[in-house]
């Protein structure tokens, strides 16, 4: 069975920061959206919001809420991956990483990951260097790699780099 992930370019600190922001405004306008996908239950948006308590029963729902808020913020998806962990070594790596560790509980079924912009500049510019990769060279000759291009257009957007999967 594939799995999917979703990769995005959005801000690291404003999606942390809306975990026990108590924005009641924003938790309107999570609820609004919520209302018309049928996804998220409230509560799990108002626990995010308020900073808990969090049911670790409800880890992998944290996550989809984290994925919609990052949505209602401006988040924009710039891929989707379909995926089989024997045959995507590289991409299972970013499963080992809980975006959110020590804010919210580790979920078992989901997850996200955050690549930082200037994280994403270091090792844009290492890679480039040792394979001697053209970025923008619009896919002709060698074709650039998911993560490569992943990381310019983090690098070209001045934004993090959000990876969501099992949502």
């Amino acid at each position: 069975m594939g799995h999917v992930m979703q990769v995005y370019l959005g801000d690291k600190a404003q999606l942390e920061g809306v975990i026990g922001s108590k924005d009641e405004a924003l938790l309107s306008r999570l609820l609004d959206a919520a209302a018309t996908e049928d996804a998220v239950d409230p509560k799990i948006f108002r626990a995010i919001i308020d900073g808990g308590p969090f049911d670790e029963d409800d880890a992998d729902e944290y996550t989809a809420a984290m994925y919609s808020i990052c949505s209602i913020l401006g988040g924009q998806s710039i891929d989707s991956v379909v995926f089989h962990f024997r045959s995507c070594p590289d991409i299972a790596d970013i499963f080992y990483d809980w975006a959110f560790e020590d804010l919210l509980p580790p979920p078992e079924g989901s997850g996200c990951a955050i690549w930082t912009k200037e994280n994403n500049a270091e090792e844009l510019a290492e890679r480039t260097a040792d394979t001697g990769t053209d970025v923008n060279d619009g896919g002709e000759g060698d074709e650039v790699d998911d993560e490569i291009h992943w990381m310019n257009e983090s690098l070209l957007a001045g934004k993090d780099l959000i990876f969501f999967w099992g949502v």
